[in-house]
């Protein structure tokens, strides 16, 4: 068919715009990047070795030394040797602030850092949780909630970071905790106020055999309340608010 060439002009650019316009695009959505993560797109970082010096910063080293105590200072506790695991409980509080403290002052902040000391921190709490429990010091309920909610935690971490590494997911990329971004939770006032007050209580506890004579056990009692409430209500919070949750890098 001919078409006389001014009309030919005319309808040309209309046809690209329909065809533009007509042809659909289908894009799969990931559910992680429907969580809205308060980050940019995930790229590889450099790999990080075993020996890399960041590994080893000052803050770090004091973060492992704290793990390794915890498992003494669980045994300590249900084989009832108080001062051994108050000293030891002691070192942990202190130095968990001493190293937060030289990686903000010192600069000396890192992605290991960022993820082993809060692990260092629940990995306290769980096993001070579980030796207290065993020798009747929390209600089983109350452990239970606050393991529970940890655990849960831990769960959501770990699928939150298989889905955020590019195809194919390996396991090698998985547990490339400096190599890749992985995902923190990032708690608000709610996990805040809980972190503290489950230390509180844990440590009021670990510390029972000095201070049952000036506190009671009412007190007691009302703190583990305290502590049970607000573990429910901040383990709802990371479950249903999706910015709980941010990479790091």
């Amino acid at each position: 068919m001919l078409i006389h060439p001014l009309v030919r002009r005319s309808l040309t650019p209309n046809l690209f715009k329909l065809r533009s316009v007509c042809i659909p695009r289908f894009t799969s959505v990931s559910p992680l990047k429907s969580l809205r993560f308060n980050s940019t797109k995930p790229t590889k970082l450099s790999s990080k070795s075993l020996f890399d010096p960041s590994v080893w910063t000052v803050p770090n080293v004091l973060t492992y030394t704290r793990i390794i105590a915890t498992p003494f200072i669980g045994y300590h506790i249900i084989y009832g040797s108080p001062i051994t695991a108050l000293s030891l409980f002691t070192y942990s509080c202190v130095t968990d602030f001493i190293d937060g403290y030289i990686a903000r002052r010192f600069n000396m902040k890192s992605v290991v850092g960022s993820i082993v000391d809060p692990l260092a921190d629940k990995f306290l709490m769980t096993v001070c949780t579980l030796s207290l429990a065993y020798v009747h010091s929390i209600p089983p309920v109350l452990a239970s909630i606050i393991i529970g909610r940890d655990v849960m935690l831990s769960f959501m971490s770990f699928y939150y970071r298989f889905q955020s590494l590019a195809p194919p997911r390996t396991l090698n990329k998985f547990v490339s905790i400096g190599q890749y971004p992985t995902i923190s939770v990032h708690p608000n006032f709610l996990g805040k106020l809980n972190t503290a007050l489950q230390m509180l209580y844990i440590g009021s506890l670990v510390y029972k055999p000095l201070l049952e004579s000036v506190i009671g056990d009412v007190a007691f009692e009302g703190l583990g309340l305290l502590v049970g409430a607000t573990t429910l209500l901040s383990g709802a919070n990371y479950v249903f608010n999706k910015n709980s949750w941010k990479y790091v890098k």
